[in-house]
């Protein structure tokens, strides 16, 4: 009898505590020097905060890259802090947007971010809540 107390307790703390759900992205388009995200992003009934990063390798003194952010079909401004451009970085190289949304009920934010890229070689994205 006391394991049943103790699984029940467990699984009621575990559902209070869970993890909220995980954005999920997709890519929308993609040439030789772009690409297009989009990250649905489950509703919040809290204020969460999250960070787009985009990443590329090879960089060198002619190297561009930048990522450009939209909040359904508005201007996303990122957070001080955050990494929006580059130019003529050497090696490794990692863009990123910090931003916070607020929790409403029925609201399922859309994000889309652009990534634009030369003389570089673009590796992956990441959309990860903190």
């Amino acid at each position: 009898m006391r394991s049943v107390v103790l699984a029940l307790a467990f699984l009621i703390y575990s559902s209070l505590h869970a993890a909220p759900p995980s954005p999920t992205c997709t890519e929308e388009a993609q040439t030789y020097d772009s690409k297009v995200v989009l990250c649905a992003i489950p509703q919040l009934t809290e204020t969460r905060s999250y960070r787009f990063i985009a990443r590329f390798s090879g960089g060198h003194d002619d190297t561009r890259a930048s990522i450009q952010t939209s909040l359904d079909g508005r201007p996303l401004t990122c957070e001080d802090g955050s990494k929006t451009e580059s130019f003529a970085e050497d090696g490794d190289i990692s863009l990123n947007c910090r931003f916070v949304l607020s929790g409403a009920p029925g609201i399922h934010p859309s994000l889309r971010v652009t990534v634009r890229w030369s003389h570089a070689e673009y590796t992956n994205f990441e959309l990860e809540g903190l």
